[in-house]
Order: structure tokens, then C-alpha cells, then sequence
């Protein structure tokens, strides 16, 4: 694909279309401008304009009337879920075998991938990246068999220390480890931090990989309620410092955070990293998807940017942008770096060296930069399309997150529905791989009325298909009658 600073013009055409409508500039029923005014205002061809109005008829907004024009649809907007209240309480992860059994599902070849939060290999730079490698495997073969520093190569760290400005911080390349992948730097941090048998705040609904992380290291969970929007509140942080014995760490995704989406407001940001610097509790800060902002708006900074005491250990990698199967990642552990050093030495001794070179390579002359300029085009181009499809295919009733950023939605259900068993159902019967929203719990019961679809695969007739078919199989979905049992459990 063809590197380009700023989005393509049916694209851009489209979203000011859109902010236009949502704005009610254009009411439900009103005809658009004649395609032949659209070119002449926007100065676009006919082919343009008319791939810009396909896009907004894929998105749900605009219809076609034969003979007549393009008409605003009318639109059920669609309200996000609203997050719920949960019992401040230290609890041990449960549902680690169904996590599994999501994982595998939705990395297999002969099923509809919309259960795993990874971008499809079309969109990435594989071809330069596999150039990159194989000219570094060769001018430097002796220095690629080798191993590198425990910390890891010093070129990539180099590279990092100079992205972090954009993080909002200011590290030298001795603050950061390189390890593999985000999971590995996660869990060297849970390592440091946590004693045995302590717990560890997280959002809830959150990642499913970090609650098996903590479920591998046997410790415990304190689910947090997370608004869609705004993500974990600092004051509820600080009632469960209050509440719950033994706190380990707080482990947060506050950019884009998966499943919902959410970014943490600075000020917040700001009043959490006080608070638990207050009682002395670290913050474990997954900024994974922090790079995947919408085109046209700056990346957040993070809360290690106002850490003064070492507390924050800041855990990104390259899987969600760059190359999940590359497995580089990092962490910059603060005061907890000596003690992270001697564990990843211990555990895994070093990562391979030809692809932190590869990487460090990748940063180092502005291809990373052009590269995420044209995916935050894609992403946002594709979080429409399937929030318009979603609206369009599935019951009326449902609520959808909005995200401002990532690539991932969140759908809540009437609480009557099951939504583990409209995931087995679709996997098993039309090979189409969802995440059940109960394996972004803890304790498997909450949020059994919840999805979570990844849109990282690009809009095709067969991903409309197979939107239109979970759709089809939430509206034929038995309902469960509300009992005081399960009244209080539909948004969790």
C-alpha cells in the first residue's frame, strides 16, 4: 500500500459528510447534493464522489433511490453501554480455559476473524519489513546470531528514549527492557511489584490476556467499573486503596483501552498517578494501542508522564501496528527496573536480536511515522463501517461503544441474552470467531450479554456477511426471563 500523509480525498469527503449529518446540517429524509454538485463544490471526479457515497451507504448513513438520488437514512443512534456498578471485592480468575478456547478460535485459517484484536497482514508493511530484515541478516550476520544485552539492543532502546516525548515523558534508553511482546512486559512487572497472593485493580470489562497473566501468577483480581468513555475513575481507585487488603498494583490501559475503547482524560490521568503514589501502590501502564488515535487528533500522553517516583511501569510493543508476530515490545519499569532486568534474565535471558534491529530500523527513518498516518485512516474508515453495520444488522435495542480509538467494539445485549452461546453458535455453525464478553471478567458472570468484535480485518462482502448473520442470530437468540437472579447482571 502506497504511504500518504493524510487521507484519501473519498474518505475525507465522506467524514465531513458525516459530521455534517450527525450534526443534523441533513435530516433523516433529506436528499444529499446531486453527485454532479458534490464534484463541483469539492472540486473531486465522478468516480470519487461516487466511492465516497458508497462509502456512507456501507456505514448505514445514506441510501440510494433509483432514479431520485442519495437520501439520509433514518438513524437509531445507537447509545453506548453504560458502565455499571461491581462489588469492590479481591476475587481469583476463573475462565482462563474459555480465554483459550477464544484465542485459538480466532487465529485459525478456515474461520471469519473477528474475535482477535490483531490488524490483518494486508495492512501492515510486511513486504518492506521483510526487506529490512533480510538486508540486516546479512550485513550483519555475526551480530544477528549473537546475543544481544539482557536489556536488549541498544539501537532499538535508543529509538524508544526518542519516541517517549510523544508519550509526553522524557527517558534516556537505560530506562527501557525489551521483551516479548506486551505480555511478557506485563507480567516481569506483575512480577516485581506483587507479592504473592496480592491483588491487582483492573478496568472491567478489560483484556482477557492480562487477566490470564494474573491468573498464571496466582494472584488476585479487583474489578473496576470502567465508563466507555473516560475509563476507570481515580476516586474509585482510591476507595478500593481504602477497601481491599493487600493491593499488589493497579493495572490500567488508559489510552484506547480494549474491549471499550476509552481514554483516559489527562486531569484524571494525572490525579491517578498522585493517588497511588500516595499509597505507595504502582500503576502498571499498558500502552499498547496509545499510537492508534483517529487521524486527525494528537496521540495522548500517558500517566507515566507524571510520575516523579519511579511508580509507573509504562508497557507498550509493535503487535497492534507494526507486526504482532515480530513479539517486540518493552517496558520502562521506573524503580522496579534492577529488579525487571534480573527477571527477564532469568526467564527468557534476552529477545532475538535480528528483530529488534529490524524494528529499531523501522523507527529510525520516519517508516513508522508514515506507516501509522495511513493505518489510523484505515482504523477509523473501519470502526465506522462495522459500527453501521452493527446498527444496521443487529436488534434495535443493543448499545455500541463509540471508541476514540483502537480498532475494537463492544456490544451489550438485552441482559436475557447469552451471548457465550450466540458466540458458540457462531463459531460452530457458520464459522464466524466472536469474543463472549465473559472472558473479559474475571469470574466469567459478568458481561455474559456482551461481545466484543475486532475490526482489524478490512471491510469485504464476506465481514458484512458475516456481521449480518450474528445479527441474525442475536434477534433469534432465546431470551431469558428477568429474575431477581440475573436482573442486576445485564450491563456487566
Amino acid at each position: 500500500m502506497r504511504q500518504t500523509n493524510q487521507k484519501p480525498a473519498y474518505l475525507a469527503l465522506a467524514n465531513s459528510l458525516e459530521v455534517q449529518i450527525q450534526a443534523d446540517v441533513f435530516r433523516p429524509g433529506d436528499r444529499l447534493p446531486s453527485v454532479r454538485s458534490l464534484c463541483g463544490d469539492h472540486r473531486l471526479s465522478i468516480e470519487t464522489v461516487l466511492h465516497t457515497l458508497r462509502v456512507l451507504e456501507d456505514r448505514g448513513i445514506v441510501e440510494a433511490r433509483p432514479r431520485s438520488g442519495f437520501y439520509i437514512k433514518s438513524r437509531n443512534q445507537l447509545p453506548e453501554p453504560s458502565p455499571q456498578p461491581l462489588r469492590l471485592e479481591a476475587s481469583p480468575v476463573e475462565v482462563g480455559k474459555l480465554r483459550y478456547q477464544s484465542f485459538s478460535a480466532g487465529s485459525s485459517k478456515n474461520v471469519i476473524p473477528l474475535s482477535v484484536a490483531v490488524p490483518a497482514p494486508e495492512v501492515l508493511p510486511t513486504a518492506k519489513l521483510g526487506r529490512m530484515i533480510s538486508v540486516i541478516a546479512r550485513s550483519a550476520s555475526a551480530e544477528v546470531v549473537g546475543y544481544t544485552e539482557a536489556a536488549g539492543h541498544p539501537k532499538l532502546r535508543k529509538q524508544l528514549a526518542r519516541r517517549a516525548s510523544d508519550w509526553g515523558c522524557l527517558l534516556t534508553s537505560d530506562e527501557f527492557i525489551v521483551t516479548n511482546g506486551t505480555a511478557e512486559a506485563i507480567a516481569l512487572s506483575l512480577r516485581a511489584t506483587c507479592p504473592p497472593d496480592s491483588a491487582v485493580l483492573v478496568e472491567s470489562p478489560t483484556f482477557y490476556g492480562i487477566l490470564e497473566t494474573i491468573e498464571n501468577l496466582g494472584l488476585r483480581v479487583v474489578e473496576l467499573p470502567t465508563d466507555p468513555r473516560t475509563g476507570v475513575s481515580p476516586d474509585d481507585v482510591e476507595r478500593a486503596m481504602l477497601s481491599i487488603p493487600r493491593i499488589g498494583a493497579c493495572l490500567l490501559v488508559t489510552n484506547y483501552c480494549n474491549p471499550l475503547g476509552c481514554v483516559m482524560p489527562v486531569e484524571e490521568k494525572k490525579r491517578l498517578v498522585s493517588i497511588l503514589a500516595k499509597y505507595q501502590v504502582p500503576l502498571i501502564e499498558d500502552d499498547i494501542y496509545g499510537d492508534l488515535c483517529p487521524p486527525a487528533e494528537r496521540r495522548p500522553i500517558t500517566a507515566k508522564a507524571f510520575d516523579a517516583e519511579g511508580l509507573v511501569l509504562l508497557c507498550s510493543s509493535i503487535s497492534k501496528t507494526l507486526a504482532p508476530g515480530l513479539r517486540v515490545g518493552w517496558v520502562s519499569p521506573g524503580r522496579f527496573r534492577d529488579a525487571i532486568r534480573q527477571l527477564k534474565a532469568n526467564q527468557t535471558l534476552t529477545c532475538p536480536t535480528i528483530t529488534q534491529m529490524a524494528v529499531a530500523e523501522f523507527l529510525e527513518h520516519g517508516a513508522y511515522d508514515a506507516h501509522l498516518r495511513k493505518i489510523r485512516v484505515f482504523f477509523a474508515d473501519q470502526l465506522q463501517r462495522f459500527r453501521g453495520a452493527v446498527a444496521r444488522y443487529f436488534p434495535s435495542d443493543i448499545r455500541v461503544t463509540r471508541p476514540q480509538g483502537g480498532f475494537v467494539l463492544w456490544i451489550e445485549f438485552d441482559p436475557a441474552i447469552d451471548a457465550t452461546e450466540l458466540a458458540s453458535t457462531a463459531l460452530n455453525k457458520h464459522r464466524i470467531a466472536v469474543a463472549p464478553g465473559c472472558i473479559f471478567s474475571a469470574n466469567g458472570k459478568n458481561f455474559r450479554n456482551c461481545l466484543r468484535i475486532s475490526c482489524g480485518y478490512p471491510w469485504s462482502p464476506r465481514i458484512e456477511g458475516a456481521i449480518k448473520v450474528l445479527g441474525q442470530l442475536a434477534k433469534g437468540t432465546p431470551r431469558t426471563p428477568t429474575t431477581p437472579e440475573n436482573a442486576g447482571n445485564g450491563g456487566q
